[in-house]
């Protein structure tokens, strides 16, 4: 080998390795942070958080005193049937008790007169606890509209609860009732949460609000957040006698014991000795422990939730609005089903618009409007509540069957709309825009459709589906802007017939195990790098797609498309048989230019043929002058 040669492949190698040293590394996702889920999310409360829980159980064991006095009352000689007071605590929580006619202001002016009066200004100031029990309705409503102050300062707050009765706040358009929390030092309200603030609270029974407004109620819990529906732990009393008559024990012997009146059983009877049949109950059948509202043209701001439920069978919400609370606007939190949300608004909140969190199912989400929320705009959760056996032996399953529509999310801190899991659920020709990412889909969510939405102005990306998501299908949307247009990791999904425009890196990138994902009738334009990313996919057959990329602009730099290609022993193979050509060309042309080897060892002779013979008359012979002589 030649030192000249030695010196090539020296170069060669080396510069094989300055090129796999600076080849470039598949890069991370930052636009991609792990999610949480919402009810883990860390949130800048800006209340006590020790000081309200321990106020949260203290409203919790007042309302088992109260519900253990009217029980233990039922069962005496002489039943309570009257409205009655109770001293709970430093407070005193005045019962309702159930009669035909419907408890009105003026009920409450003769009933409290210490505790409910009306102010100079015309509006009223309630300043004990109330109980609505079962049986009971209470009717907050005023001609002219209703104002209702709530005490709520330093030396306490009341609330109002409605136990299994049924609670109606109703104002007239353009007079709504407006109910609110007040201190009465300053006679304003009450804008501090860490001593306790007045709240409403129905737990089973029925809820009734119509054109009214409630401002600054609420505090740390959802359950004394503001306004909060939530079902009961027991059967309210009519349930109870449908589930005593649903038993079919048979007729009850005539030496039984006399039960006239006494209707507080779980059988709704008391039965003879002897075998009795085991009733198969559903806990879970709303019939007997969910609440049911209807919510219209109401507005909930300042509080801590505006709108909290759980334990809800045909919730209604219409024309209302949810807008610059503490915490989230409307959280629909466990054990809600078959709810309607219409032209409502959630914006301006601290965590999130909307909130589905865990174990909702059959909810609508209709021309709802959440923007400005200080996290998502919408969160939809169809995680299972368990993932293995339990103390409470929670079901496994998951939960769905949800959709949001006709709907704008706009200009929130996080996501527009998330969804955490679950089956089943639409994402349907919404308005979104101008989140850090519009629509996000992941953990382990089956069969989610994103059909139709104008998604623009995202961040990162306009639609993300990740970690586990399977059978999702992203059709007919329009996605402007952002750094990718759709982004899969770790999912597989049908992306099918949209329009993919103006992204600055790649129009849809795949990445990790994407199982059988399709792409096709995409209409893409852009600029960056590449506008279909598959070099991350493992696997991914992209046989068949076919997409009009017409309007892409590849600005991928030169230096960048060489480092791309040029891998290390690729580098290397290649100088290695450029090397090689160059020496054949070399050789070819010495080749031919070749001499006679031993061009310098022929004779010295003229090959000249020599005439011999006479020499011509005049003639000189060879060798000789002019005068014959030799020279």
């Amino acid at each position: 080998m030649t030192r000249r040669l030695r010196r090539v492949l020296l170069g060669t190698a080396l510069a094989a390795v300055l090129v796999g040293m600076s080849a470039p590394v598949a890069a991370a996702d930052p636009e991609i942070e792990p999610g949480t889920d919402p009810a883990s999310a860390q949130f800048p409360y800006p209340g006590d958080p020790e000081s309200e829980a321990a106020l949260v159980a203290g409203e919790d064991d007042r309302l088992t005193e109260v519900r253990t006095v009217s029980s233990l009352a039922s069962w005496t000689a002489s039943p309570t049937k009257s409205p009655y007071r109770l001293a709970t605590g430093s407070a005193y929580t005045l019962v309702l008790t159930a009669r035909s006619q419907p408890y009105t202001v003026a009920d409450l002016l003769l009933l409290a007169p210490q505790t409910f009066v009306r102010r100079p200004d015309g509006s009223y100031l309630l300043s004990e606890h109330l109980v609505v029990e079962s049986g009971a309705t209470l009717n907050l409503a005023n001609p002219g509209g209703l104002r209702l102050h709530l005490a709520s300062d330093s030396d306490g707050f009341v609330s109002i609860v409605n136990y299994g009765g049924r609670l109606n706040i109703a104002g007239a358009d353009g007079v709504p009732a407006v109910i609110s929390s007040f201190d009465r030092d300053t006679e304003r309200l009450d804008s501090l949460t860490d001593d306790g603030r007045a709240y409403l609270r129905a737990i089973g029974g029925q809820v009734s609000l119509s054109h009214a407004r409630l401002e600054g109620l609420g505090f740390w819990s959802g359950r004394t957040g503001g306004l909060s529906l939530t079902g009961t732990d027991r059967p309210d009393a009519g349930s109870l006698h449908d589930l005593a008559d649903s038993l079919k024990v048979g007729p009850v012997a005539d030496q039984g014991p006399d039960i006239d009146g006494n209707k507080n059983s779980a059988l709704g009877d008391v039965l003879p000795a002897g075998d009795l049949p085991v009733p198969t109950v559903d806990v879970d059948d709303p019939r007997y422990s969910y609440v049911s509202a209807a919510v219209a043209d109401t507005t909930v701001t300042d509080s801590a939730f505006g709108l909290f439920v759980s334990g809800a069978n045909g919730l209604d919400i219409r024309d209302s609005v949810f807008d610059a609370n503490i915490v989230s606007g409307l959280v629909l939190h466990r054990y809600v089903m078959n709810a309607v949300v219409e032209t409502t608004s959630a914006s301006g909140n601290g965590l999130d618009g909307l909130q589905l969190a865990r174990a909702t199912t059959g909810i609508v989400l209709s021309e709802v409007v959440a923007n400005e929320n200080d996290r998502n705009g919408v969160t939809i959760s169809g995680l299972p509540l368990a993932t293995g056996p339990s103390a409470t032996g929670t079901s496994v399953g998951s939960y769905g069957n949800n959709s949001i529509a006709n709907s704008q999310v706009r200009r929130n801190g996080r996501y527009g709309v998330e969804v955490i899991g679950g089956q089943n659920v639409d994402v349907l020709a919404n308005d979104i825009a101008a989140n850090a990412v519009g629509v996000v889909v992941r953990d382990a969510a089956t069969e989610v459709s994103v059909v139709g939405n104008q998604v623009s102005s995202s961040h990162d990306q306009g639609i993300a589906l990740r970690d586990g998501v399977d059978g999702a299908v992203v059709t007919g949307n329009v996605v402007s802007g952002g750094e990718t247009s759709v982004y899969v990791r770790d999912s597989s999904a049908e992306i099918d017939q949209n329009t993919l425009e103006d992204a600055t890196t790649h129009a849809v990138s795949f990445v990790g195990e994407v199982g059988s994902s399709s792409l096709r009738q995409n209409k893409i334009s852009g600029r960056g790098p590449s506008a279909i990313e598959v070099g991350r996919a493992d696997g991914l057959d992209t046989g068949g797609w076919v997409n009009d990329q017409d309007g892409w602009d590849d600005t991928t730099p030169f230096l960048v498309t060489l480092k791309r290609f040029a891998q290390p022993l690729t580098v290397l193979w290649s100088l290695l048989g450029a090397l090689l050509l160059f020496t054949a060309v070399r050789g070819a042309r010495s080749h031919r230019a070749r001499r006679h080897p031993y061009l310098d060892k022929a004779p010295a002779w003229d090959p000249a043929p020599v005439q011999v013979g006479a020499v011509p008359m005049g003639a000189a012979p060879r060798g000789a002058g002019h005068d014959g002589s030799p020279s």
